[in-house]
């Protein structure tokens, strides 16, 4: 038995082998996306003829999906021949699999596996994954999903406990992040589109080329300490951001109105402004304080799209940055905006948009309660450390 890269000839043996599964099945022109584009791998384990000479059979498919920018990747499916179980066919996929997923940098790599399917199941732990999570009614029969994991290489990250909470609308992804920082802080956020549009009429500040406006530091640190949270703005620049992405003088007047009077206001409630570059190092010394940065990247750089996003910072190790991102790919799963993996020396890169190279974050920390008569104010506590793995 020998374990390659499958192609467009393999389909028709792939599509049989789906037959194993309940439901929930890869379909052909699926199985030819994932063969021909770049963000996918699809590795099969074919059984070699026999004395006969017999032409080869394909046994054993893997398919992996990987996260532009990101080094996470996702074993989207895994499956053997029934004919060929206890054989190493699914050991083999695995290992070709994680050994291709390394050669890309990858740091974690996770996967969904019937919570009924003890066998897959043991198959995974003896592999070196863990169970992080469950997910219920996750395949089309509402059978749960065990969700697992396996770092690759490198030494545990260390996590702040932040919730997840995908965006629900395209220009809601700043509302999203600030809804996922204060939950992480212990407020009762509830995690919901009304809040989301709530959120986003608080901070909107720019128009966009066409469609929407987005929400700025400013208006997503005000938004934080009109909640009682602390907010601290740091740009590169001062000014109101993202002129250059209008024309019209009336639509520049807008944005500059806006932003003043979100200057105004969060001054008023004891917000800082910190303006200066900063770098992956900034942001892991605010986390380390217990605090939670909401970063500017380049939807250029992750997604191909000329758009500012906003993401969460949730962790880090010696050579990434971990985020939440509010923004799920069609086809995701909510576990692919997870802890995804940044590069630090891919953070000044991404995180410049725009023809200014702006740059921008919000660190969101709680803050002493104000001193009450008879009583003495405590310091709110920081949240809680550990591995977790996102789930509101």
């Amino acid at each position: 038995m020998r374990v390659r890269r499958a192609t467009r000839g393999d389909l028709a043996d792939l599509v049989r082998l789906e037959a194993v599964f309940p439901g929930d099945r890869v379909s052909r022109a699926s199985f030819a996306h994932f063969i021909e584009v770049p963000s996918a791998e699809v590795w099969v384990a074919v059984a070699e003829g026999g004395a006969e000479g017999g032409a080869e059979r394909v046994v054993g498919d893997a398919v992996v999906s990987y996260r532009r920018g990101f080094h996470s990747a996702r074993l989207y499916s895994l499956v053997t021949d029934p004919g060929h179980r206890g054989r190493g066919v699914a050991s083999a996929l695995l290992r070709h699999a994680e050994g291709a997923a390394l050669e890309r940098g990858v740091v974690t790599m996770r996967l969904e596996v019937r919570a009924d399917n003890g066998r897959a199941i043991d198959l995974y732990l003896r592999h070196g994954y863990e169970v992080v999570g469950r997910t219920h009614d996750f395949y089309e029969d509402h059978s749960d999903a065990v969700r697992m994991r396996k770092r690759l290489r490198g030494d545990a990250a260390h996590m702040l406990a932040v919730p997840y909470h995908p965006q629900t609308l395209e220009f809601t992804c700043g509302p999203s992040c600030l809804m996922m920082a204060l939950r992480s802080l212990g407020h009762g956020t509830p995690l919901g589109q009304a809040e989301e549009l709530a959120l986003w009429r608080e901070a909107t500040t720019v128009f966009m080329l066409a469609g929407h406006g987005g929400t700025s530091a400013h208006g997503l640190a005000v938004a934080a300490l009109r909640r009682g949270f602390g907010a601290e703005v740091w740009v590169d620049q001062s000014g109101p951001p993202f002129l250059d992405t209008v024309r019209a003088a009336v639509k520049k007047r807008v944005i500059e109105l806006a932003h003043q009077g979100f200057e105004g206001e969060l001054a008023r409630l004891g917000g800082r402004v910190r303006v200066g570059d900063f770098g992956a190092d900034d942001v892991v010394a605010q986390l380390r304080m217990g605090r939670v940065p909401l970063v500017l990247v380049s939807g250029a750089q992750l997604y191909a799209k000329r758009i500012p996003h906003w993401v969460v910072a949730t962790g880090w190790d010696d050579e990434h940055l971990y985020v939440h991102d509010p923004h799920l790919p069609e086809g995701a799963e909510r576990a692919d905006g997870v802890h995804l993996p940044l590069r630090r020396a891919d953070f000044a890169r991404v995180t410049r948009y725009g023809r200014s190279r702006h740059r921008a974050m919000v660190v969101v920390h709680a803050r002493a309660a104000r001193r009450r008569r008879g009583s003495r104010a405590r310091p709110a506590r920081p949240p809680g450390h550990g591995p977790a793995e996102g789930a509101a």
